[in-house]
C-alpha cells in the first residue's frame, strides 16, 4: 500500500496546470510565491514592470512533490529574485534548495505574523535585487526601443 501511494506522486510533478507563470519568460528577475502572498506578488510584479524591470512570477498550486523540471525551466533565465512567503522560516525556499540548484541571486523573503506583505515592499526588494545585478554588470531593465 505504501508503494501504491508513493507511485501517485510522480505524475503530479508533470501537471503543469498546477503552476502559473506571469511576466516575461526570459526575465532575469523572478518572484516565486504561493498562498496568500501570491496575489500581492502579482501586484508587485506589475509595479516592478512599470518601473521598467524585466521580471516574472511563478505561483505553484502544488508545493510537494517538487516539480523540478517546472522550476528548472522557470529559473533558466533568472539571475536574481525572491521566494516570497508568509512564513517564519521560509519553508518553500528551503524545500526548493533541497531539490534544485537555485540561481545565486535568488533568496528568501519571508515574513511571519499577522501583517501581510505589501506590494510596495515586495517591489522594493525586487528593485534591490535588480540593482545588485546592475552592480555585477547585468541589466534587469526592459530593453529600450
Amino acid at each position: 500500500m505504501n508503494q501504491k501511494r508513493i507511485d501517485k506522486l510522480g505524475p503530479l510533478k508533470r501537471r503543469r496546470e498546477l503552476f502559473r507563470v506571469f511576466g516575461d519568460d526570459s526575465a532575469p528577475l523572478a518572484l516565486v510565491s504561493w498562498g496568500s502572498s501570491a496575489g500581492v506578488c502579482r501586484e508587485a510584479l506589475t509595479h516592478a514592470r512599470s518601473m521598467g524591470f524585466q521580471a516574472k512570477l511563478l505561483v505553484p498550486y502544488l508545493v510537494y512533490p517538487v516539480a523540478e523540471e517546472v522550476y528548472r525551466e522557470f529559473f533558466a533565465s533568472v539571475r536574481a529574485g525572491l521566494v516570497v512567503e508568509q512564513s517564519h522560516q521560509g519553508q518553500l525556499y528551503r524545500i526548493l534548495r533541497m531539490f534544485l540548484d537555485l540561481p545565486k541571486g535568488v533568496r528568501s523573503f519571508a515574513k511571519d505574523g499577522a501583517n501581510p506583505f505589501l506590494p510596495s515592499e515586495v517591489a522594493e526588494q525586487l528593485r534591490q535585487a535588480a540593482l545588485a545585478l546592475q552592480g555585477e554588470g547585468q541589466d534587469a531593465r526592459e530593453p529600450q526601443e
